[in-house]
């Protein structure tokens, strides 16, 4: 919406320019306005995808002492094959796998609340955002061949539930310190055993390859 934008902004300066002085110092001003706005689009993208990626920088901190306890088998940032998404979290555990998005809710004057089994973040509607998330796994689920529970780990605002926990839209939503303690928390699957678990993630590591 912007691009189209800057183009009209940058025919009228131009054309304002050329008609007081000539067509040169048109042109350098119209590619002033575009230099500007393009800079500007670009500050914006570039904000959100670093606030996104410390989200999910925090998220893997948090889930690295199962790694190392012999707990779980993680992956992060796995691209989904045929599509541009990507999968933040892997997490194959004694209770199967699951599929972790890490969603930075950080905003002061912004609060996480359920009216009439919606989920909301400020006054914005989520159930786009979760019904993503549930894709998310099913794509990891066809690509590896387990069902993958979906989950959504929350830094920032806290789950209107107790526990900081609730179920919605076939989605687990937590908060994002209290995602260890779901994990250990989950009842073990026959056949979930340590071997299992390498085996599972070595495919996902074939199967599912880094996103950058």
């Amino acid at each position: 919406m912007l691009l189209p934008l800057l183009a009209v902004a940058a025919a009228m300066v131009g054309s304002t320019f050329g008609s007081l002085t000539n067509w040169q110092l048109g042109l350098v001003a119209a590619l002033v306005v575009v230099g500007l706005g393009v800079r500007r689009l670009y500050r914006r993208g570039h904000n959100s995808w670093a606030v996104g990626a410390a989200g999910e920088a925090r998220t893997a901190k948090l889930l690295a002492p199962l790694v190392r306890r012999g707990h779980a088998v993680v992956l992060h940032d796995r691209a989904i094959p045929g599509s541009r998404a990507n999968l933040d979290h892997l997490a194959f555990t004694a209770a199967g796998t699951l599929y972790v998005d890490t969603k930075n809710w950080t905003s002061d004057n912004s609060q996480l609340t359920v009216q009439g089994g919606t989920l909301r973040y400020g006054r914005y509607d989520q159930t786009r955002a979760l019904q993503t998330v549930v894709w998310e796994a099913e794509q990891a689920a066809r690509a590896l061949g387990v069902p993958v529970r979906p989950v959504v780990a929350v830094h920032g605002a806290k789950v209107p539930a107790p526990r900081g926990r609730l179920e919605l839209g076939g989605v687990t939503v937590v908060e994002a310190k209290r995602l260890r303690s779901l994990l250990r928390s989950l009842p073990p699957q026959p056949g979930w055993d340590s071997a299992r678990r390498a085996a599972v993630g070595q495919l996902a590591e074939r199967t599912l390859p880094p996103a950058s």
